[in-house]
């Protein structure tokens, strides 16, 4: 074989080995960015669902003070009326005329 054609021979195949490796490490570096990316979703979705199971455990604590206080008010009322109506004079039949 002629010297020209092992050189051509060798740049043809540091090339193609250098082209190779570029596209591992593309290939490696997408990969990459795909497992970070998912990550990134996994975590953010996580935060999510503890941020809204917090919010619910709030809302019900406000829903459960609120139905208290009004079965508060409620009991205080009707305490209130009952009183009212135990105290009252009973009502006589009018006489027939």
């Amino acid at each position: 074989m002629q010297p020209r054609a092992l050189l051509v021979a060798a740049v043809l195949a540091l090339l193609a080995s250098a082209r190779a490796a570029e596209t591992e490490e593309d290939s490696l570096l997408g990969l990459m960015h795909v497992y970070v990316q998912q990550a990134s979703k996994t975590a953010q979705d996580a935060l999510s669902s503890v941020q809204e199971l917090q919010m619910a455990q709030q809302a019900r604590g406000w829903m459960t003070d609120g139905f208290s206080s009004l079965k508060d008010y409620w009991s205080s009322f009707t305490g209130k009326i009952s009183g009212f109506w135990d105290s009252a004079p009973e009502a006589t039949p009018a006489p027939d005329i």
